[in-house]
């Protein structure tokens, strides 16, 4: 094991330590690659929130789910699972643009236009996000930042997201980078390549802001890892060994480079945190995402190459949600209630001390990090646009069916107690009075929803 990795296991001891004792000293953790920043302590009303998504890591990659075989070392996530909530029941879009318009919005990609990467991609400048809410509030308001892929815009507005109310913007404006050791870096509304290994500088920069803030903050970090290209990430960062770098070689086994780029990400949010004091800590809530499933090279049984990112199967919009941290209550719980990404948008108002408890399609989740049962939602919905009819479409699930209607006219419907992994489409037979109902239930809720 890489040097660096065994430094993330030892933060993660010390993250835990912080967690269970209401009583812990506020003084930086001891390491000397530590940079510790002391920000001062929000109130009950105002922490901090650390949001952090993945890029293309779906739930058959992602530990403790039970899916996959092969499975990245996360040390840090899988601490903030010890010391929080692991969800089962969340979902996103099947790719990111969508998911990341939902959250910022509250709002399903329909009433927003965006739908995809490509040509339906676009956030209106029009539309009212979360940061300028935590912005512009007069109760509590909030520095708010946005690191990483932004991806909304497309490449010609470098000021996009601070024109929408983020206070800072630094990353990818695009979709991806050409490589990860030679990409456009955005910041202060300039782009030039930058050299340094990307994982590396998105968490750089995000510890260089949070250090400089005297309020209390929303740190939007957004990696690319682990989207394509795939590649070896430099060796202190993962524990895959070494593996010949050549593309002949990464093309025919994509697979352990994509889980050394996962644990990569997992190092580096390890380091983040490490810089935090432990007072900064304690009055900071962290909430992990993927933000679509694994791509279809390397997405793993019980999936099928059809069944990941892009598609409205499981497989491409079940996803990892890990919260831990301040108001979490609930410690090493694991929690089935049904999510979508949209819910994030009132969630984190919430957190920042705003009363909205539903805005446009997102409801709040806050009552589920101190109360198991407390769940609002019954349904689940999300969409998707593409030039291919036979997987362009929109899906929906209660907690017992999922139902997915297909712009080609063509639908489906699942048993997700009997079939998780969709293999029987209920209406190719005659539905029994079960399915029946649940499917009638689905569909009033579809058209409700997309009125």
């Amino acid at each position: 094991m890489s040097t660096l990795m065994k430094k993330n296991y030892l933060f993660c001891f010390l993250l835990f330590l912080v967690a269970c004792s209401k009583n812990a000293p506020a003084t930086p953790v001891d390491d000397d690659d530590a940079v510790v920043t002391e920000n001062p302590a929000p109130t009950a009303e105002t922490p901090n929130i650390l949001f952090i998504i993945a890029d293309d890591m779906g739930i058959d990659a992602s530990p403790r789910y039970g899916i996959g075989n092969n499975l990245p070392a996360m040390p840090t996530l899988t601490s903030w699972m010890d010391m929080g909530i692991r969800f089962t029941n969340v979902w996103t879009n099947p790719v990111c643009s969508p998911t990341r318009a939902s959250i910022l919005t509250g709002k399903y990609g329909y009433r927003t236009g965006v739908l995809n990467p490509e040509d339906a991609g676009v956030l209106s400048a029009d539309e009212t996000i979360l940061h300028r809410l935590l912005n512009e509030s007069t109760t509590n308001p909030y520095a708010t930042s946005i690191i990483g892929k932004w991806h909304l815009s497309g490449r010609n507005v470098p000021d996009r997201p601070i024109e929408m109310g983020a206070g800072y913007y630094a990353g990818i404006l695009n979709g991806g980078v050409p490589s990860y050791t030679s990409w456009p870096l955005t910041q202060n509304g300039n782009t030039s390549t930058n050299s340094e290994y990307v994982t590396t500088k998105l968490t750089d920069l995000a510890i260089d802001w949070i250090g400089d803030q005297e309020q209390p903050w929303l740190c939007w970090l957004a990696y690319n890892a682990p989207h394509t290209p795939f590649h070896l990430p430099p060796q202190a960062l993962h524990s895959q060994g070494v593996l010949p770098e050549d593309e002949a070689s990464i093309d025919a086994n994509p697979l352990p480079y994509y889980l050394a780029m996962i644990e990569s990400l997992d190092t580096e949010m390890g380091r983040l945190v490490s810089t935090l004091s432990s007072t900064t800590l304690a009055n900071t809530l962290i909430v992990f995402l993927g933000d679509n499933g694994s791509p279809r090279e390397v997405i793993q049984p019980p999936y099928s190459s059809t069944q990941g990112k892009g598609s409205l199967y499981q497989g491409g919009i079940h996803v990892p949600m890990v919260i831990t941290g301040f108001g979490v209550e609930r410690k090493g719980e694991i929690e089935d209630a049904l999510i979508t990404s949209v819910d994030l948008f009132s969630t984190f108002l919430n957190v920042a001390g705003q009363t909205i408890q539903e805005s446009h399609d997102s409801q709040t989740f806050l009552p589920l990090l101190t109360s198991a049962g407390a769940a609002t939602r019954n349904f689940n919905y999300t969409e998707y646009l593409t030039d291919r009819a036979s997987q362009s479409g929109y899906t929906l699930q209660n907690i017992t069916h999922k139902l997915i209607v297909f712009d080609n006219g063509n639908e489906a419907l699942y048993s997700l107690e009997n079939d998780p992994y969709e293999n029987e489409n209920l209406l190719d037979a005659s539905l029994t009075s079960v399915a029946q109902n649940a499917y009638n239930a689905l569909t009033t809720e579809a058209a409700r929803i997309r009125q």
